[in-house]
């Protein structure tokens, strides 16, 4: 989508959100005032920005978010997690780099995230916007995710992340199994991993509940899914953002990531 609005206007800088998803092979941005009002949606090749976002990022808003998925990440228990000894978690991330490795607090898991970004990808955005808050994108996720667990079942999620990568998180009875990534390029890509999920849990054959978000290529990825539960729930934005022009058709739930961000601290 490229999309902007006759009433974007730049004299309410300071007013606006610009938010960003940010990728590999794609980028998307938004521009969302205070009352979840979006005048700029647009998405790009991130190697070959179109001049509209290079136009729309050269300006200087007060208030950047980008979101960025995660190269390597570990949960440690709040209660044993301690910022100075940052360095002794690195041996879980299977790095040595400590500059570039951050924590995230998931309060309602009672969890610190230790992360790491790809480097390439997090400086290009840094120095583009060096005050903007960068978030992970499965905290985003996670975030989203929580109020719609229940204390009982299973509750399997499936997030798009990117053209071949795709997250998956598992709550068992109210209790957070599993967050990981897996490249997927089939549909047989995904019942492997779901069946794999199944078995490691000892779940039996099927899911309570599936959470869906992202970019979900095509049909057939939730027909398949749906063999596996018989309860899909598409996660929507919490936000409500809409476009300043009513009367432009639009899905925004593929962006719940990009507008849900501006929750997250």
């Amino acid at each position: 989508m490229n999309y902007i609005s006759k009433q974007f206007n730049i004299h309410y800088l300071p007013e606006y959100n610009l938010l960003v998803k940010a990728g590999f092979q794609k980028d998307v941005l938004a521009v969302v005032d205070k009352k979840a009002v979006a005048p700029i949606l647009i998405e790009y090749p991130s190697e070959e920005p179109i001049l509209d976002a290079t136009r729309i990022m050269s300006l200087p808003f007060r208030f950047v978010r980008v979101v960025i998925p995660h190269q390597t990440f570990t949960f440690i228990p709040k209660e044993f997690f301690l910022s100075e000894k940052m360095g002794d978690y690195l041996k879980f991330l299977g790095t040595s780099d400590l500059e570039n490795t951050f924590s995230y607090s998931l309060d309602n898991l009672n969890l610190i995230a230790v992360y790491q970004f790809d480097g390439l990808l997090l400086n290009r955005w840094k120095r583009l916007f060096p005050d903007a808050v960068i978030l992970p994108e499965f905290a985003v996720v996670l975030d989203r995710a929580q109020e719609r667990v229940s204390i009982r079942g299973s509750v399997l999620g499936i997030h798009f992340v990117a053209e071949n990568t795709v997250d998956f998180y598992l709550f068992k009875n109210g209790v957070f199994q599993l967050y990981n990534s897996f490249e997927i390029h089939t549909l047989d890509d995904i019942s492997y991993y779901v069946l794999n999920i199944l078995t490691q849990f000892n779940l039996g054959d099927s899911i309570n509940k599936v959470l869906l978000s992202g970019e979900i290529p095509n049909e057939s990825y939730y027909k398949r899914i749906s063999t596996y539960t018989a309860d899909i729930e598409i996660l929507d934005l919490k936000t409500k953002v809409v476009l300043a022009d009513r009367e432009v058709e639009s899905n925004l739930a593929p962006y719940n990531v990009l507008f849900d961000s501006i929750l997250c601290e």
